[in-house]
């Protein structure tokens, strides 16, 4: 049947078989016209209608917008009283004034009391109050508004609070076969939370009127015998915008277009669901482009059970349970075989947590450890797993350059201006590679020589930046030092000495400026250095200045001095 509502019933006897095959009704002269017939002439035509119907569009889809939406900032206001009039609705429309706060406000809904709450009416903020810092309505003050006929009416106040609501435009759904109108209209979510959950959407209300139920179905032909005779009935679908549970699945008259979840969205309709059409359009998608994503989703995974802070999502009370994981998947957007997944909320997956083991000793596992460098000349091997004594499960390393030893299990220190260190990283595995000549042992060494290779994985890597500063501080490692001009942060790791004073030879009274020491400082390019005790270019004492080694020099013992933006310093002067 075109529709679910059965027609096959007294007085209208709508037998309409579609196995009989029957397209047309073909009335003939001299014979009376029956009910049935006339009936079965619309079932036809609605079979017709609602076979195309069903090659475009999914039941239920949303052929004319109107759109559903939310407001979880619907606020509502709890009475102790109203004067002026005994009908709460007559405040609708109105705007109410705050006599002590000065907020005023429009009624848009009102709710009369019942056993469980109080009177109460839902606005809208349209102007906050007392030197514009109050913005809601206070408790126990006067709420004045001026009706067109009834004068002043006022309501006293018990509380104000803010709730949530959901409202629909008017359009037209696609409803079992046919093209039917929803009238704009609203509902309450919850009246004194805007943390709702609730499935929304449209409730199906199939009827049969008569002239008794509605006087204009009477015959209106005036001025005829037969006028405001009682006619034909008629079948009616209403549809009302209605909230469920999240867990009901009462779904025969429902269409269901918006999901929440503690006052998250979860889904939304907002385009129109094609069936048949939609299918060709999928398919055509895929070919040319595959499966692919707009919006990628991420992926979260929480415990299923609330314990502290251990991020879980359900109590367990609402059924969190330890033996189990929710995979959360973020909102996002992708085309898969063509069809459009639009999520536009976090959904949550229950998985079960594995507790099940199985024990092989000695067989081969293969497993991506990732990132590797190659080294060669390594005495013993890191630390890859606990260690008696150690604090943490992998032992830290240090990475380093510019006077690498040679010297078996010793560790180049940082001393004056000679900073070694690079950065620091962990040991996620050891493996050897490969062999290049002949393998040496020794005492605490792998089989190695300066030309085997193996792979050191490693991981939590960080990398370091050398500051050069003015003058020597004292920085204890882990300390966050902050730039009083830029603003910048960093974390000290460690600090070199003063470079030990030695003694200059000469100073060029040129542009630049070129030192000569008595011995090789082995200072690094960038590096701040302070002169004293300079008998005659004086203005050279006392003064912070940068260097770089002068390519024309003996290498390491002659320097160019610069400023602290790196230009060089002229002293032909």
């Amino acid at each position: 049947m075109p529709a679910k509502t059965d027609f096959n019933l007294s007085p209208y006897y709508d037998d309409f078989n579609e196995s009989k095959k029957f397209h047309r009704i073909l009335f003939r002269p001299a014979f009376a016209v029956q009910a049935r017939e006339l009936t079965q002439a619309q079932t036809i035509l609605q079979d017709q209608v609602e076979r195309v119907g069903n090659h475009i569009f999914k039941d239920g889809a949303q052929m004319i917008p109107g759109e559903i939406s939310y407001d979880l900032q619907y606020y509502s206001i709890k009475l102790t009283s109203f004067t002026g009039t005994s009908n709460l609705s007559d405040f609708i429309g109105l705007t109410i004034v705050g006599q002590t706060s000065l907020v005023e406000a429009k009624v848009i809904k009102v709710d009369v009391a019942t056993s469980t709450d109080p009177a109460t009416i839902y606005v809208k903020y349209t102007k906050t109050g007392v030197g514009n810092a109050t913005t809601d309505f206070v408790s126990t003050e006067t709420l004045a508004a001026t009706h067109p006929t009834l004068g002043i009416i006022t309501a006293v106040c018990d509380n104000s609070l803010t709730g949530s609501a959901a409202s629909i435009a008017a359009g037209t759904y696609y409803i079992n076969g046919f093209a039917v109108n929803v009238d704009e209209q609203s509902i309450i979510l919850d009246k004194y939370t805007n943390t709702p959950s609730y499935r929304v959407g449209l409730l199906v209300t199939e009827s049969f009127v008569t002239p008794n139920q509605d006087t204009s179905l009477v015959d209106n032909a005036q001025g005829s015998s037969n006028e405001n005779a009682p006619g034909a009935h008629r079948f009616k679908i209403d549809l009302t915008l209605t909230k469920l549970a999240l867990n009901s699945i009462e779904d025969d008259n429902f269409v269901e277009l918006l999901r929440l979840s503690n006052g998250q969205l979860q889904s939304r309709v907002r385009t129109t669901e094609y069936s048949i059409l939609e299918e060709t359009l999928a398919r055509r998608t895929f070919d040319e482009s595959g499966n692919y994503t707009i919006r990628p989703f991420d992926l979260d995974v929480r415990e299923h059970l609330v314990s502290g802070d251990n991020r879980g999502i359900f109590t367990s009370a609402n059924g969190g349970l330890e033996s189990k994981l929710a995979l959360g998947l973020s909102p996002g957007k992708a085309y898969v075989r063509g069809y459009e997944i639009d999520k536009v909320g976090t959904e949550f997956v229950d998985i079960d947590k594995p507790r099940t083991f199985g024990t092989e000793n000695g067989f081969n596992s293969l497993f991506d450890v990732g990132n590797f460098v190659n080294v060669s000349n390594f005495y013993g091997t890191p630390d890859v797993n606990f260690v008696t004594g150690q604090v943490e499960a992998f032992k830290k390393l240090e990475l380093k350059t510019d006077g690498a030893t040679y010297v078996p299990g010793t560790i180049n220190p940082n001393v004056d201006a000679k900073v070694f260190d690079i950065g620091r990283a962990k040991t996620k595995g050891f493996e050897y590679n490969t062999t290049v000549g002949t393998p040496i042992t020794g005492a605490g060494h792998i089989a190695s020589s300066s030309n085997n290779v193996a792979k050191h994985y490693l991981f939590d890597i960080e990398m370091f930046s050398h500051i050069a500063i003015t003058s020597y501080q004292s920085f204890t490692n882990g300390e966050t030092i902050t730039g009083g001009t830029s603003g910048a942060t960093a974390t000290a790791e460690s600090v070199s000495g003063n470079v030990n004073p030695t003694a200059i030879t000469q100073t060029t009274a040129a542009n630049p400026v070129v030192i000569t020491m008595a011995a090789d400082l082995e200072i690094k390019d960038g590096s701040a250095v302070t002169i004293t005790g300079v008998a005659t270019q004086t203005q050279l004492n006392d003064k912070v200045f940068y260097v770089k080694q002068d390519p024309s020099g003996t290498a390491k013992q002659d320097f160019i001095l610069m400023d602290e933006d790196g230009n060089e310093i002229d002293g032909s002067g």
